[in-house]
């Protein structure tokens, strides 16, 4: 079997587009605190002000602010205390020039009152007079109705990540529950008569499946759900059963190895038999993953990944993980990039965009970007990357001491 057409990255996502535009995401409500992580599946704004009435943001005295113009320790201003407001209650009281209130932090001010002069600056002469020492202007230490935001204020736009300091203002909004989009759920399939599953002890001349987990992690930080797992041997029919098991129970299958000319490569045909309209890309201008395969069966995706864990994890990355998040979430997740200084001279593969894998030191000018290789299979190097930069095709290397941007992996 030979490798059909080789499409650049550009041309393999133009083509994805073509196949998969009619995909409808599916939402579904989760509790606020689950939220974290996951996509909003709507736009949020705010249903209140925030605050909902003026309020004090210090510990302290609430005035006309022109009642403390020219207030010192030396000259201080004597006024008039007329109680004070507790927290969380309504403040009826009015009121007057040379009157005063105390309000603490949070407490509700009252009609009247437009400044508050910190309780550190006044002295308690008794239960019914202050003397204050500092000159304060209208609208020192409040926080104004609406201050925070107003009604009608988009807070969170649809598409949105939910971090850990959004939480606030959703609650803040009464968002008990959250509209997210729905993850898609995603089996792997992972070929080749030497694997054996992780908790077996392999045989001389067999290992264990690395790739189904690795991908399957990747999977999960990108926003999908692993709903299955399964080993196949190299045998056609056998494949093809779990192809078809995988397709009635995700939204994605991804198969692992066989995606290559061998005389075992089969993924290509397999694909092929299980479904219509099949595969429609077979190689992609990058290295590591040539061999990649997109497919569509029905209305689901199909993806042939290389068998070298590096590759699979360079693919998911460039391919896999785009369409999970546009297709399925709604969502342009910005790449976590840093810039660092080739610690030497890396070589690009002709024709292709170059995926180099680097760890990263921190150097006295900025980051080092040391360049990791690794005879094929090996997993040690995956221990140590901690990110990756792209050589774009019809450049012949990057150079030691060049800057480039590492995509960070997380």
């Amino acid at each position: 079997m030979k490798l059909l057409k080789v499409d650049t990255l550009k041309e393999v996502k133009k083509k994805m587009e073509m196949h998969f535009s009619e995909i409808k995401p599916k939402y579904e409500e989760v509790p606020l605190h689950d939220s974290i992580g996951r996509v909003l599946g709507e736009d949020l704004t705010a249903q209140i002000n925030a605050p909902d009435f003026n309020r004090s943001v210090v510990d302290g005295y609430g005035i006309h602010a022109e009642d403390s113009f020219g207030a010192s320790e030396s000259m201080p201003i004597i006024s008039n205390v007329m109680g004070s407001i507790e927290m969380g209650e309504s403040a009826h009281m009015v009121i007057k020039k040379g009157e005063s209130v105390y309000i603490p932090t949070g407490g509700m001010i009252p009609q009247g009152v437009d400044a508050m002069v910190m309780i550190e600056y006044v002295e308690i002469l008794d239960d019914n007079s202050i003397a204050i020492q500092k000159s304060v202007a209208p609208g020192d230490g409040i926080m104004a109705e609406g201050d925070d935001f107003k009604i009608g204020t988009l807070l969170l736009k649809n598409g949105h990540k939910v971090r850990t300091q959004d939480i606030g203002a959703m609650a803040a909004i009464g968002k008990s529950k959250v509209k997210v989009y729905k993850k898609p759920l995603i089996s792997i399939i992972s070929t080749g008569d030497e694997l054996v599953d992780i908790q077996r002890e392999p045989n001389l001349g067999q290992v264990r499946d690395i790739n189904s987990h690795a991908i399957g992690a990747l999977a999960v930080a990108a926003g999908a759900d692993v709903h299955s797992i399964f080993i196949a041997s190299d045998n056609f029919e056998l494949c093809k059963t779990k192809v078809m098991e995988a397709l009635i129970k995700s939204d994605i299958v991804l198969i692992s190895g066989g995606s290559s000319a061998g005389s075992k490569d089969m993924t290509v045909d397999i694909i092929n038999a299980s479904g219509k309209p099949g595969v429609f890309v077979h190689g992609i201008a990058i290295k590591p993953g040539k061999p990649t395969i997109v497919a569509k069966i029905n209305d689901k995706a199909v993806f042939g990944l290389p068998g070298h864990p590096l590759s699979a994890i360079i693919v998911f990355k460039a391919v896999v993980e785009d369409f999970i998040q546009k297709y399925y979430l709604k969502h342009s997740d910005d790449e976590d990039t840093l810039m660092a200084f080739l610690d030497s001279n890396v070589h690009a593969s002709e024709g292709r965009e170059t995926y180099q894998m680097v760890n990263l030191i921190k150097g006295a000018q900025g980051y080092i970007a040391i360049p990791l290789y690794s005879k094929s299979g090996a997993v040690s190097i995956l221990l140590k990357a901690d990110g990756y930069f792209r050589i774009p095709v019809g450049k012949e290397g990057a150079l030691k001491g060049e800057l480039v941007e590492v995509v960070l992996l997380n």
